[in-house]
């Protein structure tokens, strides 16, 4: 196997070339492996039962798409960040919500072998706080949802009449909480 090759650099994201397959990387080549990325599995608390919670997603204009994606709050680590800390800076960056118990952190992830090499850990936690009215930094136009078992139905319901864009990284998360309202231990309200 080759070494990869620089075919385009930017300050996000280059393109490489290793034996004839062109793909995405964080990385430049030659820079080590590592978890590149955060996706946040956030629960809120219900303020009138903390038994319950509400799964915290996010709605935001994509570029690429052209349109509008609902998904997990997530993001890049910087640069000797911890995962746990990533996850609770860009909860607060993109919710406005606070980080009241982190459950439980994955290993590394891949986001899309056949297309990149970026990596991401799932980040699972409970949070609390009232969502913001403008979330996001550097020009990110981003609206969040707190949402029942039934806000989850919903949602699916309305991707599959082709109304709604979903990140694939959200969707099983919904049609488990829909299915049985509980994500890891916590019971979505209704």
């Amino acid at each position: 196997m080759s070494e990869p090759k620089l075919l385009h650099a930017t300050k996000w994201i280059h393109l490489l070339e290793r034996d004839g397959w062109i793909y995405a990387s964080r990385r430049l080549p030659g820079q080590a492996e590592r978890i590149d990325a955060v996706s946040i599995v956030a629960l809120h608390h219900e303020p009138d039962d903390p038994k319950r919670h509400r799964l915290v997603v996010i709605e935001e204009f994509r570029i690429p798409i052209d349109g509008w994606e609902f998904s997990l709050p997530a993001g890049l680590l910087d640069a000797g960040e911890s995962v746990a800390t990533c996850a609770a800076r860009e909860l607060r960056e993109e919710t406005g919500l606070e980080v009241s118990n982190l459950i439980r952190v994955s290993g590394k992830t891949y986001t899309s072998a056949g297309l990149a090499d970026e990596t991401q850990a799932f980040a699972l936690l409970t949070c609390t706080g009232v969502p913001a009215e403008s979330p996001g930094v550097d020009n990110e136009r981003i609206r969040v949802h707190l949402l029942s078992r039934q806000g989850c139905a919903d949602l699916l319901a309305r991707n599959e009449r082709g109304e709604v864009a979903l990140s694939s990284r959200l969707w099983p998360f919904l049609l488990t909480a829909a299915s049985n309202g509980r994500l890891g231990e916590a019971l979505l309200q209704e």
